[in-house]
């Protein structure tokens, strides 16, 4: 028959174990009623001997007869054992388990091994850069390509050392590519550069002046002068072109001191020589006729100097009254010291057309 106690206390008559029942009894707790063990239930009674969770914990044994609680790890990290084998832990998954070991990323990051158990990650490169291996062979890098360094319209790419690209960015007009410390650079041109200085056309003119100061005529500037004339008809049959010095800026011209020899060679005939101590240059046999023009090329140096003769030299071509062709030969010196600043076209009569061009020799 079923009875009942009511206490608020059971204590043991003796020792400290306190038995509810024999073995084959069975201590009901009826629904609804809540039974507190204060200090939790031991692993050997069935419990865990914890008196309290935390949401994602997980249990592990420490001992044979004892359990612990691993609190739950980060997103995305992943259980396994400690490095000592004892326990287990929450890690960011590591390369040897299928994972990269990294914990965050950025759009464009590469992964590559740089041990056989480790990875790690190279940032994305800057536009059109190339991938490459570094230059210990060790990992790979982003490198110069040769479409990332060519960003503007002229750009040049060279060799800035071994196996390094660099850009050269384009010069200025008429500027030319030179090297300046082993590598290429832009520069002004060097010797050899023809400098336009002046365009003088003639048109039924009796001379033709080049004259110190005039527009960007300067005598002074370069070693050596260049002259070409073109297309040069005379007024009169069977003139001459001849050229003059001046050396107070063209008041007056000089028609002493020169010494002009020249040959030439008639289409049909032996070379004949001659010279003249008048003029500085001299084209003989200009015929007036229809197609009958001459041209030539002179070159001037030593012109601004005071301790040095004026020298010239030069090459032309003329077709003589009825028609023959001449081709000229000549060189003049002036033995004087004074400077020329002036330089006068003018034909032995009459008058004449052409275009003259005065180069300044860099």
């Amino acid at each position: 028959m079923a009875s009942e106690v009511k206490a608020n206390k059971l204590s043991p008559s003796s020792g400290t174990d306190l038995t509810l029942g024999d073995a084959s009894d069975t201590v009901i707790v009826p629904t609804g009623v809540t039974l507190n063990v204060v200090d939790g239930i031991g692993v050997a009674g069935g419990g865990t001997g914890l008196t309290s969770f935390t949401a994602g914990d997980v249990l592990y044994a420490t001992g044979s007869t004892t359990l612990a609680k691993l609190a739950k790890g980060s997103a995305e990290e992943v259980l396994s054992m400690n490095s000592g084998a004892t326990a287990p832990e929450w890690t960011t998954a590591a390369a040897t388990a299928g994972g990269t070991g990294q914990t965050g990323f950025t759009a464009g990051d590469l992964l590559y091994a740089n041990s056989t158990t480790t990875l790690t990650k190279l940032g994305k490169g800057t536009a059109r850069q190339g991938l490459q291996t570094n230059s210990g062979a060790t990992a790979p890098e982003w490198v110069n390509s040769p479409q990332s360094l060519m960003t503007a319209a002229g750009d040049i790419i060279y060799a800035s050392g071994a196996n390094t690209l660099a850009k050269l960015a384009k010069g200025s007009d008429d500027e030319v590519l030179t090297l300046a410390s082993g590598v290429p650079s832009w520069a002004a041109a060097g010797g050899g550069a023809w400098n336009l200085l002046s365009t003088q056309t003639a048109s039924s003119d009796s001379n033709v002046d080049f004259v110190q100061g005039s527009g960007d005529i300067d005598f002074t500037t370069y070693k050596s002068y260049k002259m070409i004339g073109t297309d040069i008809d005379s007024s009169d049959d069977d003139v001459a072109l001849t050229i003059l010095y001046s050396d107070d800026t063209g008041v007056s011209y000089e028609t002493t001191g020169y010494e002009c020899t020249y040959n030439y060679t008639n289409y049909s005939g032996a070379p004949l020589a001659t010279s003249s101590s008048a003029v500085a240059f001299r084209m003989n046999d200009l015929g007036n006729a229809a197609g009958e023009t001459g041209g030539f090329e002179c070159t001037f140096t030593n012109l601004a100097s005071t301790s040095l003769y004026k020298q010239s030299w030069y090459i032309g071509v003329t077709c003589s009254n009825g028609g023959s062709q001449r081709i000229f030969r000549g060189a003049a010196t002036w033995s004087s010291l004074d400077d020329v600043d002036a330089l006068r076209f003018v034909m032995s009569a009459g008058t004449f057309d052409g275009t003259f061009k005065l180069y300044g020799i860099s």
